[in-house]
């Protein structure tokens, strides 16, 4: 049994490592992580989402344009959702927000030449 084990590890084959993390994995988890938060304040405190838009509307134009452009995706998921629409289509709306943002977000494979 020991001579089958040593014979193993006599060949010559090397071993490719590969990565332990998809490049971007934590990209997408800080992305999921906040997307997590802002659902969690819409349903539990939309309150805390009001004063947060209400100051990024305060700043002054230049850091409120700034602003805007961080945090594009989630302002308008919270302006859809306080819309006069239907709670039903803001939720749906939100939702597909979310799918489109977090697959954008998604790691890519890495396509290698063969």
């Amino acid at each position: 049994m020991s001579q089958i084990a040593v014979e193993g590890t006599d060949a010559k084959e090397q071993r490719i490592s590969a990565p332990t993390q998809v490049p971007g994995s934590t990209f997408f988890a800080l992305m999921a992580g906040l997307w997590g938060s802002f659902v969690t304040l819409l349903a539990v405190s939309p309150s805390t989402l009001d004063d947060a838009y209400d100051w990024l509307t305060a700043l002054p134009i230049v850091w409120e344009i700034l602003m805007w452009i961080v945090t594009l995706p989630w302002t308008i998921a919270y302006l859809v959702y306080d819309s006069p629409w239907e709670h039903w289509l803001r939720v749906l709306v939100v939702v597909f927000i979310v799918v489109v943002h977090l697959s954008i977000a998604a790691p890519k494979a890495q396509w290698t030449k063969k």
